[in-house]
C-alpha cells in the first residue's frame, strides 16, 4: 500500500514494457526507471514508506508489472514525504502537558504553603514591645575656647553622655530585633551632638538594658557656645533635649514574614555646673517619655 503525504519531492518512474525486463538487476533497473524528480529534493533522499500487499519479497514488484500489449509505457508519479512531522508532535505535545501537570502541581502547594504561614502568623502574631528610656549620665560636659577649621575664634564643647534603653519583650516565641539606634542632642534647635549605635536583640519573654551612649569632642559652637554658658550656670540650668528614633521587627519566618515597628523617644534635660564625684556625672534633671 502506498501512503502519501504532502508533496516535498516528486519521482517519476516509467513503467517496462516487455517482460525482458522481468530479470534485470533491481539496482539497474530502478536507476534507468527513474525519469525525472524534483529540483528541491536531497541527493540523499530515496523512496521510501512503500510496502507491497504481496509480501517482503514482491517489495520492488512495482517496478516489474507488465503492461497489456499494444499498451504505451506510461510514467507513474511517486510522492515522498521525508519529513514525518506526527513524532515531532506527540514528542513536543507529550512535553507540554508535563510542564502544566508540574505548573498545577507547583502552584497548588504555594498556594498551600501561604495560606498555613498565614494560619501561622495570626495564630502566633506577636504584640508589640514596650520601650522606655532613661538618662544614665553626663560624664563629661565642657565649653572652652577654641578655633573652628578656618581658624575663627569661638566657644567650643565636649560632652560625653549615655542613656539606658530598656526593653520589655512580650512575646514568647520570638525574639526582638534592633536597627541600630540614633541618638541626638540639641540645644533649642541647634544639634550638636548626635551617635549611630549598633544593632541589638532582645530576647523572648523577658527585659533587656542597653546603655547607649552619645557626646561630641571640641565642637565649635559659636553665638550659643555663650548662650549656653550663662544658663548653666544659671540656677534653673542648660536646657537640653536628647531624642532617640530606631526600628525593631520580630521575624516569625525568616525575612518573608515580620512584624515590624517603628520607635520614638525625647528626653527633656536641665543640666547644671555642679559635678557629682560618686555618681561621675554632671548634676542634672531629666524627663523622658516614648512618643511612638
Amino acid at each position: 500500500m502506498l501512503n502519501t503525504y504532502p508533496v516535498v519531492c516528486g519521482y517519476y518512474l516509467k513503467r517496462p514494457s516487455t517482460n525482458s525486463h522481468a530479470n534485470t538487476n533491481i539496482n539497474d533497473h530502478e536507476s534507468s526507471a527513474i525519469h525525472s524528480r524534483s529540483p528541491s529534493c536531497s541527493e540523499t533522499q530515496v523512496l521510501s514508506r512503500y510496502s507491497s500487499s504481496r509480501g517482503s519479497n514482491n517489495n520492488n514488484s512495482f517496478l516489474h508489472d507488465e503492461l497489456p500489449a499494444g499498451e504505451a509505457p506510461q510514467n507513474r508519479l511517486i510522492i515522498v514525504d521525508p519529513h514525518d512531522d506526527d513524532g515531532d508532535e506527540w514528542y513536543y505535545g507529550s512535553i507540554h502537558k508535563c510542564l502544566l501537570i508540574c505548573f498545577r502541581i507547583s502552584w497548588k502547594l504555594l498556594l498551600s504553603l501561604g495560606v498555613a504561614l498565614l494560619l501561622f502568623y495570626m495564630a502566633s502574631k506577636p504584640p508589640p514591645p514596650k520601650i522606655s528610656i532613661k538618662m544614665a549620665g553626663v560624664h563629661q560636659f565642657g565649653l572652652g575656647e577654641g578655633v573652628d577649621g578656618t581658624g575663627v575664634a569661638t566657644k567650643t564643647l565636649t560632652c560625653n553622655c549615655s542613656i539606658d534603653l530598656i526593653i520589655d519583650n512580650k512575646s514568647e516565641l520570638f525574639g526582638l530585633h534592633i536597627h541600630p539606634p540614633i541618638i541626638e542632642m540639641s540645644f533649642g534647635r541647634f544639634p550638636f551632638a548626635s551617635s549611630h549605635g549598633r544593632k541589638l536583640y532582645a530576647a523572648s519573654h523577658g527585659s533587656s538594658l542597653f546603655q547607649l551612649s552619645f557626646g561630641t569632642r571640641n565642637r565649635p559652637m559659636y553665638g550659643a557656645g555663650r548662650n549656653m554658658q550663662d544658663l548653666l550656670a544659671s540656677r534653673k540650668g542648660l536646657p537640653l533635649i536628647i531624642r532617640m528614633s530606631f526600628r525593631s521587627n520580630y521575624r516569625v519566618v525568616g525575612d518573608l514574614i515580620k512584624s515590624n515597628f517603628l520607635h520614638r523617644s525625647e528626653c527633656f534635660l536641665f543640666l547644671h555646673r555642679n559635678y557629682d564625684k560618686r555618681h561621675a556625672t554632671q548634676v542634672y534633671n531629666s524627663t523622658c517619655a516614648v512618643t511612638s
